[in-house]
């Protein structure tokens, strides 16, 4: 199976919001995007960085303390992870006044109202664009406050994968059309999981390759399938 980004339209609409954000300064600059696991939020925001020079990306993992946080911001946006930590915030505040970048956080929904808070710090001082990716959590920790919530200029849903995906990416991982009948099978087996719909394929191209067979059949959506039923 070939290694392919499949250009879905959960990330056209996130490309599209990181774009709108960049060129506005209006001051309420912050989103949050946010999905359950396996929807393509990690994937889609990594390629928007490796494409727009302007973006940068951060995971937030639990370990990471207020400091931390700083830490990887520095790093993100100048390549280094200087120990103090206002020297860190000086150099945040040079870098991004040299160029405006977006600050893209993944996992923000594990943040604790500290750590978003400072994000929303970085946000107002800085100028800058925050895009806050996370599970449905992270709706309910903005809401706390008026001052996070308030600068949420929008609240973008990552939806389940559709039908269209799927058939597009048989197409271009596998190079094998698949019927609307089988992809409809395909789409509900993975419950809108795009992770599932990776996992699927890896299994239809083991069966294809063990069985000689060449195209997509009933037969092999059967046999898919059977694991966890449709």
């Amino acid at each position: 199976m070939k290694d392919v980004f499949l250009p879905t339209q959960n990330f056209q609409k996130l490309s599209g919001l990181c774009d709108e954000l960049l060129g506005s300064a209006a001051g309420i600059e912050m989103a949050a995007v946010i999905g359950s696991a396996g929807r393509g939020k990690t994937t889609a925001a990594e390629r928007i960085v490796t494409h727009n020079q302007n973006a940068v990306y951060i995971r937030f993992e639990e370990r990471l303390s207020f400091v931390g946080l700083i830490r990887e911001v520095a790093f993100a946006v100048a390549g280094v992870r200087p120990n103090r930590t206002q020297e860190c915030v000086e150099m945040i505040r040079n870098e991004l006044g040299k160029a405006r970048r977006i600050i893209m956080v993944d996992e923000a929904d594990r943040m604790s109202m500290k750590h978003l808070n400072t994000m929303r710090d970085f946000h107002d001082t800085c100028k800058v664009p925050v895009v806050l990716i996370g599970e449905e959590m992270l709706r309910g920790k903005l809401a706390r406050e008026r001052r996070l919530v308030s600068r949420v200029r929008e609240t973008m849903t990552f939806e389940p994968v559709s039908q269209p995906d799927v058939v597009v990416f048989y197409r271009k991982a596998l190079g094998l059309d698949v019927p609307p009948s089988e992809a409809a099978r395909l789409l509900k087996h993975a419950k809108g999981d795009f992770r599932f719909v990776v996992r699927d394929a890896l299994q239809a191209e083991r069966i294809m390759k063990a069985n000689g067979l060449k195209a997509v059949t009933p037969q092999l959506i059967d046999e898919v399938v059977r694991d966890g039923g449709e």
